[in-house]
């Protein structure tokens, strides 16, 4: 890719970093702490995987589990390869499960959708079960 943010950052990978990006058939395990560059790595793989395939942009789905996540992975990809990052699906793990679950109800037998419980919810729901287990 000759994309000048994206050299950049791929410069600034250490090795077993850039094996990861340039795995572009498969799936690739990143074993990596906090803050030690998950979401670069990710996002670069994105960008080469999009670059030197044939895969449409908006036929990868990529998780995370934060929104800030989320975000700091749209604005990378886009500042990797343009508009066509808007076509990327990224997300939090639990917005994809509430949407499969959304448009899905009916065949996990439910007679309605299922709602999120607010905190308040959640917290007494919690102390219901401790209690009367």
């Amino acid at each position: 890719m000759t994309n000048e943010p994206f050299q950049k950052a791929y410069k600034a990978l250490n090795t077993a970093q850039k094996q990861a990006v340039d795995a572009i058939d498969g799936p690739v395990m990143v074993v990596a702490g906090p803050g030690t560059g998950k979401t670069q790595v990710l996002t670069l793989r994105i960008a080469n995987i999009l670059e030197n395939t044939d895969t449409e942009a908006n036929g990868v789905l990529c998780l995370t589990f934060t929104r800030s996540g989320v975000s700091a992975m749209q604005d990378r990809l886009e500042s990797y390869i343009g508009q066509l990052a808007r076509s990327v699906t990224i997300t939090t793990f639990h917005s994809f499960a509430i949407s499969l679950i959304e448009k899905n109800y009916s065949l996990l037998n439910f007679h309605t959708m299922p709602t999120l419980l607010e905190d308040s919810q959640a917290v007494l729901l919690v102390d219901e079960l401790l209690e009367n287990n």
